[in-house]
């Protein structure tokens, strides 16, 4: 609801009335004036002298802020958001009285509403007495206004920038960072706080110019958090939300592969992506059989995911398969690589009892149902020509009670560590009472869980010459996602991390992570997994809780802005650019069906419903819609985008097991969408590894700015059901969406500047 005219009025003079509490101004001799907006700025349409122009334009800015304000449903209080101007052009105590007068502010709101405008503009203000000329009103508030920035304690910190912090965003361990807060007249001392886990700084700050200022050194990396202490008294500026700023401090030298930082992912579940014509799968059902377990291979992709117990069984178990295989996934390379694919991740292909597989029952073979070793090594031969790199999934918290290594129900020879204690592998597992009281993930009986402290373990797993985790780095894969990296210890994350660089110097190690990474408690203790110790990148699945929350109305364009920029600021750099910005994968809801259901939390719906689950044409057509705005936003953003198979076309599925249908591409969907959308990130090292900005033009549109050296993309996002009016020179669509500078409804647009 973009105003393109409107009136400014001047006065020559005012009356004060009071009535119920309340000031009400009665203003005489008005003149007014004519202001219109032109390419995204506000110019008097009558000719003027400098002064009264730059009063018509602070006017004009902020009252359409203030509409817009209230059109949008926001208190006048976040009036801030909708001013998408330059404010070192505006008059300051033209918004207090706007405040204050029109929008019934009381003076301390209205304050801090202004400093949160104009920051430490406020704090060297040039005499305006030219204002009674014009509006009188104004020029007497601006005396107020002064007058509450000499004696009030007010302060101002912005974390997100360089005046305030020498080094934005986080930093290496032994950075010296200044810190400093602008302070108005009623600050006389300031010192500033930093604390962790286990430290504290109380520092006194320096006051130079309307600043306070102080340095500080970490010596280790942390997850730190910092405020200021005003006047020595338990006043303190703290963020809106939050108790500190927050400071990352991460390991020196720590580095990420930049082939990965750079690339696009494919997410493959083995058994549902790719179809050999052979006999590959019924020879691995059989192989299975013949150790006592119960297959069930499909006769079609047709048939439907089975998610009850067959008869004659109590619990419903995972073990119906539809034959995909690794051959099947190499010849669907071609189609990948027509996508801009240049990373496959892989559900785990080692031998297990289930279809997921995240029950090992043989990390040194693959299971004979995907094909064998030789087809994973031609595999990842083949992909390697194409520019596409494989990553492995490590499961390595847990087995599988049926394998090799514990071996339950004897069907691997009874030589596990369910057989007998005098076992190799008995000392990997926790008994509180042999055999049948074991420690196992999440209480699942059929995932006996690891001791990974064990140095045998630890020798067969990752530090041995012929570790597993280096024995499939030698067979082809370039790194490892590591499923539920919060269960692994610190101290063995480290060891993988050491496992994998020394075998491929550029392998990638991504971990399961659901959570902020950097802030992380799990069993009782920060992780330091993201501080340049072991992993990569994290699932970044807060990103994809935040993309889907904003096109689907559940957050504005203002909150998902703060989520990114929050991303930006407090992971580190090297892992920032490295993160797999996933929207789907194999543990939630596909993308398409969260986006078009009416709950807003596909997996609270009983196992039941959720097989019952069918989009109507009129919530699909609007998933796809949606789909195409959090397509565009993850392909613009810093890190890895992450498709997981079958997404491009649309395809539907609510929690395990529905999330993991088979999948046999046509090409329809929004295949081309995606096609082209990999082509404009592969095309671009503005994309690839720019700098990103991110802001938001109201609560419906968001704005994503890259640049990299001459080189500058702006994706604009508009959620809406009104058009949108693009105000960028020489900008080149390049998705096709918008026309003439509009962008409809529900879409969204990657220009390049010119």
């Amino acid at each position: 609801m973009d105003a393109l005219k409107r009136k400014v009025y001047t006065y020559g003079g005012y009356d004060e009335h009071w009535q119920n509490g309340r000031l009400y101004i009665e203003y005489h001799r008005p003149r007014n004036y004519d202001v219109e907006r032109r390419g995204g700025r506000w110019v008097p349409v009558d000719s003027v002298n400098e002064l009264m122009c730059s009063y018509l334009i602070s006017s004009a800015v902020f009252y359409d802020a203030l509409e817009r304000c209230s059109h949008y449903g926001y208190p006048p209080e976040k009036i801030c958001e909708f001013i998408n101007y330059d404010t070192s052009a505006l008059i300051p105590s033209e918004l207090f009285r706007l405040l204050m007068d029109d929008a019934g502010l009381g003076m301390d709101d209205a304050v801090k509403a202004v400093i949160r405008c104009f920051g430490d503009a406020l704090i060297a203000q040039p005499d305006r007495d030219w204002l009674f000329d014009m509006q009188p009103r104004t020029a007497f508030l601006e005396k107020v206004l002064a007058d509450a920035l000499r004696f009030s304690p007010l302060a101002f910190h912005d974390d997100y920038s360089e005046k305030y912090r020498s080094r934005t965003g986080a930093i290496e361990e032994g950075t010296c960072l200044t810190l400093s807060v602008a302070a108005f007249g009623g600050v006389n001392s300031a010192e500033l706080i930093v604390w962790g886990d286990d430290f504290r700084a109380e520092l006194p700050m320096r006051h130079s110019g309307g600043y306070f200022t102080a340095e500080f050194t970490p010596d280790k990396p942390a997850a730190l958090f910092y405020a200021f202490r005003l006047n020595g008294s338990q006043a303190y500026l703290r963020p809106e939300h939050g108790d500190g700023f927050r400071l990352t401090v991460f390991k020196r030298g720590f580095e990420t592969p930049e082939w990965f930082r750079r690339g696009i992912m494919y997410q493959v579940f083995p058994d549902r992506f790719g179809f050999s014509d052979d006999d590959t799968a019924a020879r691995g059902i059989e192989y299975h059989r013949a150790l006592g377990q119960t297959p069930q291979l499909h006769g079609s992709i047709g048939e439907p995911v089975k998610w009850q117990p067959r008869d004659g069984e109590r619990d419903y178990a995972p073990d119906d398969f539809y034959g995909g295989t690794l051959r099947g996934i190499a010849a669907k390379l071609p189609y990948l690589k027509a996508l801009g694919i240049t990373v496959l991740y892989l559900n785990p292909v080692v031998e297990a009892r289930s279809n997921h597989r995240y029950d090992t029952s043989n990390y040194e073979n693959v299971d004979p149902i995907l094909g064998t070793v030789e087809d994973y090594v031609n595999l990842c031969a083949d992909a390697e020509k194409l520019g596409i790199s494989v990553i492995n999934d490590g499961v390595f918290s847990h087995t599988g009670a049926d394998s090799i290594y514990f071996d339950r129900y004897g069907s691997y020879g009874g030589t596990g560590a369910y057989q007998s204690k005098s076992s190799a592998f008995y000392k990997w597992f926790d008994f509180r009472s042999f055999p049948d009281d074991y420690r196992c993930w999440w209480n699942f009986r059929d995932l006996p869980e690891v001791n990974e402290e064990d140095k045998s373990w630890q020798d067969y797993i990752v530090s041995g010459r012929d570790s597993i985790v280096k024995l499939w780095l030698r067979r082809g894969a370039r790194g490892w996602r590591l499923d539920v990296a919060d269960e692994l210890p610190d101290d063995v994350l480290a060891l993988i991390r050491a496992a994998v660089k020394s075998e491929k110097p550029d392998g990638v190690i991504i971990g399961e992570v659901w959570e902020d990474a950097v802030t992380k408690i799990s069993y009782g203790k920060r992780r330091d997994y993201a501080l340049g110790y072991s992993l990569d990148s994290v699932m970044n699945y807060p990103f994809r809780a935040a993309v889907i929350a904003f096109v689907r109305g559940g957050l504005s364009a203002f909150e998902l802005r703060d989520a990114l920029r929050q991303q930006q600021y407090n992971y580190p750099a090297p892992l920032y650019y490295a993160l797999m910005n996933l929207l789907s994968s194999h543990d939630v809801e596909r993308l398409h069906t969260a986006l078009g259901a009416d709950t807003d939390n596909v997996k609270n719906l009983s196992r039941a419903q959720q097989a019952a689950l069918r989009l109507s044409d009129e919530q699909s057509g609007r998933a796809t819609r949606l789909q195409k705005l959090c397509a565009a936003i993850q392909y613009c953003v810093p890190g890895v985008p992450c498709l997981y198979y079958g997404d491009e076309q649309c395809l539907d599925g609510s929690g395990d097991p529905f999330d993991r249908a088979p999948f046999e591409p046509s090409y329809s969907g929004l295949h081309n969408y995606y096609a082209e959308l990999g082509h404009i990130r592969n095309s671009s090292k503005a994309l690839l590894c720019g700098d990103a900005e991110f802001s938001a033009a109201s609560p419906d549109v968001l704005i994503i700015r890259r640049e990299f050296e001459n080189e500058r993309v702006v994706c604009v996002v508009n959620r809406s059901a009104e058009e949108y009016s693009v105000h960028l020179p020489n900008a080149v669509p390049l998705l096709g969406s918008s026309v003439n500078g509009t962008l409809p409804p529900y879409s969204a647009e990657i220009f390049k500047l010119t």
